[in-house]
């Protein structure tokens, strides 16, 4: 669950005291209002659910009708987390919608393995009587303040009664007491005032902290959906880095290598003819070199692809991969390493092109004039820092298709050790981003 921070004492003080012109207050206030014929529509859903779903459910044909009101339960939460979130602040995602295989048997089988509707559908009781609370305490406490605070006003026109006593009385009437001479207006406008502004801002409120409890206990995401939404996510992100990967090899393959490995079989074919054409051994020799030059930048290229797949400097651990990208950077970069640090090799090829994608961004973006790497221990967690004195402004883009810095790309690699990115980076720098990969130095 979400956690809930602790209202502050400035938050109370300004509940009691100006809660009455707290927009926030009426936004509460809104939300009731709009909450009692949401859960009626609701609870009339729920009772629908087991009314006429299982008498559908005991016929096997049935099974998709029953699975579909089930599923209409966790619409009406849809609706209710919406308005929670809209009027009253709260920040409940939305769970993960049913998976299953394709088809009518595979939807039905999806539905009732889904644990978000049938929380939904415990919400739909809930609610109802929640809100229904909700909404009679916060009129009634309203409507009576309001009524008592501006008596003076109206109660002129009510009706005279005649007490037992056989005294006619024009004025408000509570209970045995009239309130009918100017002192007892009086009490009876401070009395109002004092529950309009002292009492029902907070009890408005603390109902409305209620119904936010059972919106964030019922109609979001469990920890161990969270969780297993993000190991989908991750592995999603690793078959896709997997298969640009793959598709970057295969083009560089095809348009670098292969295209240099066809132009060597020429020229080394135009020697071939030459010398057997009985040429000049000169130029020959001119082709023979051109083939040995050629041989040796594909030979470069071919490395430059093989590292990055698994940079050779890998094999030699963590700490002379990093020395080996520091030294082709085209600025100053220390590096500090805890060599009491003992990872396994998916850590290690993780924080290593972490940090070579993030000291390119340096290079790129940041104007920045040195660098500095730090791989040590906090615990049982590994932690990376890449610190530059640049111009700062890092951020991962809330849209990584827009473009960005590459650090999207950094916490989606990051994810899928269950690593973490922490960027301090203000306008006019400087920057540190922090890499910490859990358990990874345990």
């Amino acid at each position: 669950m979400t956690p809930i921070a602790a209202p502050s004492l400035h938050r109370h003080r300004r509940t009691f005291v100006l809660g009455i012109v707290d927009p926030q207050t009426w936004r509460d206030f809104a939300f009731h209002l709009i909450a009692l014929p949401l859960s009626i529509a609701g609870f009339t859903w729920f009772v629908l659910t087991p009314s006429a779903g299982i008498p559908f459910a005991a016929l096997w044909v049935g099974l998709p009708v029953a699975a579909f009101l089930l599923r209409g339960n966790a619409w009406f939460g849809t609706a209710f987390r919406a308005l929670s979130n809209r009027l009253l602040g709260t920040a409940v995602d939305a769970p993960s919608a049913p998976h299953g295989r394709a088809g009518i048997v595979g939807w039905t089988l999806a539905a009732f393995r889904h644990g978000p509707s049938w929380r939904a559908l415990a919400f739909g009781l809930i609610a109802f009587v929640t809100s229904l609370f909700a909404f009679i305490v916060t009129i009634t406490v309203l409507v009576t303040a309001a009524g008592l605070a501006t008596n003076w006003v109206w109660t002129h026109w009510l009706t005279p009664v005649t007490d037992e006593d056989g005294v006619l009385h024009s004025g408000l009437q509570v209970g045995t007491v009239f309130v009918d001479t100017p002192q007892m207006q009086a009490v009876a406008t401070v009395v109002g005032f004092l529950l309009l502004v002292l009492v029902w801002p907070p009890l408005n409120r603390w109902l409305a902290a209620g119904q936010a409890a059972l919106v964030r206990a019922l109609l979001g995401s469990t920890a161990s959906e969270r969780r297993v939404d993000e190991l989908t996510r991750s592995r999603d992100d690793s078959v896709r880095g997997a298969d640009d990967t793959l598709r970057r090899v295969e083009r560089d393959l095809h348009d670098g290598t292969q295209a240099r490995l066809v132009a060597l079989a020429m020229t080394l074919g135009d020697a071939q003819d030459r010398l057997d054409g009985g040429g000049d051994p000169a130029e020959v020799g001119r082709l023979v070199e051109n083939a040995r030059r050629s041989t040796q930048e594909t030979i470069a290229e071919l490395r430059e692809i093989a590292r990055g797949i698994h940079p050779a400097a890998l094999d030699e651990g963590l700490e002379a991969a990093l020395a080996s990208a520091v030294s082709r950077t085209t600025l100053p970069v220390s590096v500090e390493f805890d060599r009491s640090v003992r990872l396994s090799a998916v850590t290690e090829s993780v924080a290593y092109f972490t940090v070579v994608e993030l000291l390119t961004n340096v290079t790129k973006h940041a104007r920045a004039t040195r660098a500095a790497v730090t791989v040590a221990r906090d615990g049982n967690d590994l932690l990376v820092t890449v610190e530059d004195d640049g111009v700062g402004g890092a951020h991962v883009p809330l849209d990584p298709q827009t473009g960005g810095t590459g650090l999207a790309g950094v916490a989606d690699r990051l994810r899928t050790v269950d690593g973490t990115l922490a960027i301090d980076s203000p306008s006019g720098g400087p920057t540190r981003i922090a890499l910490r990969f859990p358990g990874a130095a345990a």
